[in-house]
This record gives structure tokens, sequence and C-alpha cells, in this order.
């Protein structure tokens, strides 16, 4: 899939029924092309829109201004949805939440609800979301705070920002560039998890030395270990046991 001759994306199918009509016989899919499809064909009743930047798919666009709007030079939005199968990427931000109690730290972490149709029961970030169109990533991450555990822009305002890492993925034989934005927060007392949008069941405290366990019994959503991945960069030499570490780094190793 080409736009001004450079590759955003491709068709990620394996059924060429999947793909518009008029589509199925090119070998060199055109995206202005796509895009006109895409909207005769019918979006869905206000779609979450995101952006789509003049960068190659499998080396997108990853430095951008946290404060400014997100879609700032992008070239197009497309529905979510549609970005796994025009193999376009995905922005999206999370922030890992953590505490100190005595001697032990704890990740906070949340489980997903079973009604969603992606990674049902699954344990997460306890923040994370997808990048949309018009709103910056500050302020998309403090949006999802609350959405997802009522915390207020308040309460968030002591995260640190992290790295930004590009990684891919394969999901349902679909491959998938994937860039996310990483934020670090520690819990206060005052902090009080609550979900606001539904798509949380459940709220978990793990201890840091135990959460192979969860990595074992591959109960986490995957890109969530990234996030933590960071966060054992920036503490493991204060935070966490050898022991725990040998544990961690070995199920990373299967965890692919």
């Amino acid at each position: 899939m080409t736009f001004k001759k450079k590759k955003i994306g491709w068709i990620n199918t394996y059924n060429e029924h999947d793909l518009p009509f008029s589509l199925r016989s090119e070998s060199n899919i055109d995206i202005e092309k796509l895009i006109n499809i895409t909207h005769k064909n019918g979006c869905e009743e206000n779609p979450e829109l995101c952006p789509i930047f003049n960068y190659e798919s499998l080396n997108p666009k990853i430095k951008f201004n946290h404060n400014r709007i997100f879609c700032k030079s992008k070239i197009f939005d497309i529905e979510r949805k549609l970005l796994s199968k025009y193999g376009l990427p995905a922005y999206g931000v999370h922030c890992n939440v953590w505490s100190k109690t005595g001697k032990s730290i704890l990740i906070h972490l949340a489980k997903r609800s079973k009604n969603l149709k992606k990674f049902p029961g699954m344990y997460d970030n306890l923040i994370a979301g997808g990048q949309p169109v018009d709103i910056s990533i500050k302020d998309n991450l403090y949006k999802e705070a609350f959405e997802e555990a009522g915390l207020g822009s308040n309460q968030m305002c002591s995260m640190e920002r992290s790295k930004t890492v590009h990684y891919i993925h394969n999901e349902n034989k679909k491959l998938n560039s994937s860039v996310i934005f990483i934020y670090q927060l520690e819990k206060t007392e005052k902090m009080y998890f609550k979900n606001m949008d539904g798509e949380v069941e459940d709220f978990v405290s793990i201890e840091i030395d135990n959460l192979y366990q969860i990595l074992e019994q591959k109960k986490l959503k995957p890109n969530c270990i990234i996030p933590i991945i960071d966060f054992f960069i920036l503490k493991k030499s204060d935070f966490i046991s050898k022991k725990a570490m040998l544990e961690i780094t070995k199920l990373m190793k299967a965890y692919d």
C-alpha cells in the first residue's frame, strides 16, 4: 500500500474476499483509493479514528510532542478496526502503576472484561488505550486514566514519561506494526481504582517477585509486558530480586 510512492502499509489478509471488491485484482493499492472505498462502503457510527503519517509502516513516526494534538502532520484518518487489515501502524498509551509497601513492590494491573472482543479476561496495564485523532498523547492518557481506573488529572500529575517503543507482532495470522508511549506512575495512599467505562472487571495488585506466575500462565495481555520491562530497566537494581528477574527473563523468551 503506497502514498506518494512510500509504502505505508500492506494488505494484511489471507482471503481476497476480505478486501473491497474493486481492490481484489490490484497488487499495488493506492491509499487515496482505499480511503474513498472505505468511506463509500460506510463506517461505523461515531467510529474511533486514528491518524496515519507519511512514514513506512515498519519504520513509523515515533517522535511526537506529547502536549500537542496528535494528528498534526497526518495524511489521513482511518477507523481503528481497519489498521490491522491494511497493515497501518497503531499507536497507544500505556501507564504502568506500582507502589512500595514495606519491603514489597506491587504492580497494579487491570483485569479486562470478559465481554471485550480482544483479550477478554486477561490482565492489562492499569491504564492503556489507543491513540485517536484530535487529542494530545498526554490528554489521552488522562482520559484513559479516568475511564479505566477513575483517576483524575491531579492524581496523574506525578507520572513519569518514559520510552516510546515500536514493536511488530502477529495476531490472528496478521502482522501488526504498533507504537506505544510509556509512562510510569507510583501509586499513593489516596489513589483508589474504579472503572468507569465497563472495560475492566477487577483490579489486582501483585508482588513483583510473583509476576512471573502470570507470565507462566500467559494471562497477561502480550503488549503489556513492554511497559513492565521498562519498569524493570528503571528500577530493577533497587526493587527486584535476582531470582524473580531470572524467572521473568526465562518466561519472556517463551512469551513471543
